[in-house]
């Protein structure tokens, strides 16, 4: 049985994940915890029996102004960076992806709530992840078709069923 999206704790089992990409298998399994722990991320799964098949980051940034259209940029607003997204090869097609990108969408808002933001950045590793984050409504950054941004603003929407 699939556990709820829950932040990664001591008692999840992260060896054996296997998404297809090795880098973000690696940085699951090696850095995951030890940046929790030094306060850089924190990182939230789905597990199916404390075993984790799917994960996310979330961590602040800051947007670099020339970037981002203007409606987003004013100086070098605070951001919020989901910085990996994975899914065990084993389940995929199962809505875990989507249910990521959900739960990293709500958390992003209640952060913003708290201590301001304007945007979610993402960093995709390849082409398929910019199309992944582009297909979430995300707009490649003017220097770079890697990192990704969407505006908080339109998420809000989105999330209230007002936005596409």
């Amino acid at each position: 049985m699939l556990s709820n999206v829950e932040l990664l704790e001591g008692r999840h089992r992260l060896e054996g994940f296997t998404c297809g990409n090795p880098p973000l298998d690696f940085w699951l399994q090696n850095f995951a915890a030890s940046n929790q722990q030094r306060q850089f991320t924190r990182t939230f799964v789905v597990c199916d029996d404390d075993k984790v098949v799917g994960y996310y980051g979330l961590g602040p940034t800051v947007i670099e102004p020339n970037a981002v259209p203007r409606r987003i940029r004013t100086g070098r607003p605070p951001g919020l960076l989901i910085g990996q997204l994975a899914v065990d090869s084993r389940y995929k097609g199962k809505g875990i992806g989507s249910a990521l990108v959900k739960d990293a969408f709500l958390r992003c808002v209640a952060g913003a709530d708290i201590v301001g933001g304007r945007a979610i950045i993402v960093r995709a590793i390849d082409e398929e992840a910019e199309q992944f984050w582009q297909s979430w409504g995300f707009i490649p950054s003017r220097d770079n078709s890697s990192i990704l941004i969407r505006s908080l603003e339109d998420i809000r929407a989105w999330l209230s069923g007002r936005g596409g």
